[in-house]
């Protein structure tokens, strides 16, 4: 349900006129990390017990006037309906809308080892090709045996590992026995 609600609110953002949504994405992902990186905020911003125009006092009045006026009515709006602790939500929403829009998206690459820039660069390469969209790749380091390349908005997925090509060489040996 509350999924539901913040793709209304990103809808609405992103229909909004004379505003910059990068600016937007900045000033609700900078609430979004106090939020996310505070568990008293989050309960604060849940608690049935206290009223909406002071969870809006507390967590938006004091940064009001830096936040651009229609974020700061957004923010208002989202008070007076008791949907403050969306904030994270839409912001990711928002952050991925925004994806969409300029056709970049954000990856990620799984090794055992740390990849040089040079295969990265490459990788990405390919992938934009063969997606046409922009996509950056971001290492990561993890125990798979092989590596793993996933870019979950496009819905990409590509796992070579050692496990799988020794799996796929049995199958077809099997196969032509």
């Amino acid at each position: 349900m509350n999924s539901l609600i913040a793709k209304k609110y990103a809808k609405a953002i992103m229909e909004l006129d004379g505003i910059s949504l990068n600016d937007v994405l900045n000033q609700l992902s900078a609430i979004s990390e106090v939020i996310n990186s505070n568990s008293d905020v989050k309960s604060f911003l849940n608690s049935p017990l206290i009223k909406s125009d002071k969870k809006f006092e507390a967590l938006v009045a004091p940064i009001k006037d830096k936040l651009d006026p229609k974020v700061a009515t957004l923010l208002e709006v989202m008070a007076q309906k008791g949907r403050l602790s969306l904030i994270p939500e839409l912001s990711e929403l928002l952050s991925k809308e925004i994806m969409v829009k300029n056709n970049k998206f954000v990856g990620v690459v799984e090794s055992n080892e740390e990849l040089d820039n040079s295969l990265k660069e490459k990788l990405e390469k390919k992938l934009e090709s063969y997606s046409g969209a922009e996509i950056q790749l971001e290492s990561k380091k993890s125990d798979i045996d092989g590596v793993k390349v996933e870019v979950s908005d496009l819905g990409l997925e590509l796992n070579f590992s050692k496990e799988s090509v020794k799996q796929a060489l049995l199958e077809h040996i099997l196969k032509a026995l």
